[in-house]
């Protein structure tokens, strides 16, 4: 049975609320997308997949970045994270494969952590590196990430990233399980054969709890330029301050972040859920 699939038991169940949104995710396995067909067909937002841990970026991604804003929908980006791998690296990877695709703008969903694999460790070496890659996304990009999971890596990730917004798995239900730690879902992936326009495979298919305005309020904000305070003259001074003072009123908006864009060796297939 695929662990993603609903179930019976007595877990916490959430439904979703009374306003919802539709969505994709999308990997190399859907080939080439028509994104403006997607954006047609009622779709409002669109996570596309950055690699599978270091050894599978996803050839597709340098693709469905942009093309996603390009047509009009919210766009966000997950990394199928290896906790067997080094952290650093699959965190250097998202970072080089996002940043020469355009990087992150405002209005673009924070990073996702996909959270569905132990790679044989540990219960506590799992949640260590899942916390050392977030911590890594939060320093680069100053946004708390996302967090992708299910209800079977409940007695893995115990209630340690309830602090983060969720995006859960679960099939063949009409109200997902929650794993351990949460009470609600901003996401919901509800079904990985999935059938929209402008997709020519079965597609994971997503619901977002809440309205367009809540959706954009989980989205990287528009920076604040800085502006500089006027110099202050010390009480009974005689002087005032020399003209060719200069000011940078545009302030600092933050450093680029320069990359170079290793060649895409071909993907490899990954677990079943996603």
């Amino acid at each position: 049975m695929n662990e993603c699939l609903g179930t019976t038991s007595s877990a916490l169940k959430t439904c979703a609320g009374p306003t919802t949104l539709r969505g994709i995710d999308v990997s190399y396995y859907q080939a080439n997308v028509d994104w403006a067909k997607v954006k047609a067909a009622g779709q409002s937002f669109a996570f596309v997949r950055v690699s599978d841990g270091i050894d599978h970026p996803d050839t597709k991604f340098a693709q469905n970045w942009p093309a996603t804003k390009q047509a009009g929908l919210v766009r966000g980006l997950y990394q199928f994270f290896r906790p067997a791998k080094d952290v650093t690296a699959q965190v250097n990877l998202l970072v080089t494969k996002l940043e020469a695709a355009g990087g992150l703008q405002p209005g673009d969903l924070p990073p996702v952590l996909d959270l569905e694999s132990d790679g044989g460790l540990p219960a506590a070496t799992v949640v260590a590196r899942a916390k050392d890659w977030i911590a890594q996304i939060e320093d680069r990009y100053g946004v708390k990430p996302i967090v992708y999971t299910a209800a079977f890596m409940s007695n893995i990730i115990g209630n340690n990233f309830s602090g983060y917004t969720l995006w859960v798995a679960n099939y063949q239900t009409t109200c997902p399980t929650m794993p351990s730690g949460w009470t609600d879902w901003a996401f919901w992936q509800d079904s990985d054969k999935g059938k929209v326009d402008g997709v020519n495979t079965p597609v994971d298919t997503n619901f977002f709890n809440g309205s367009f305005a809540e959706l954009e309020a989980l989205t990287v904000p528009t920076p604040t330029p800085k502006v500089p305070s006027p110099p202050s003259v010390a009480d009974g001074a005689e002087h005032i301050i020399a003209a060719e003072t200069s000011w940078d009123l545009d302030g600092d908006h933050g450093a680029t972040i320069g990359s170079s864009t290793p060649k895409d060796p071909q993907s490899a297939p990954f677990d079943p859920c996603r």
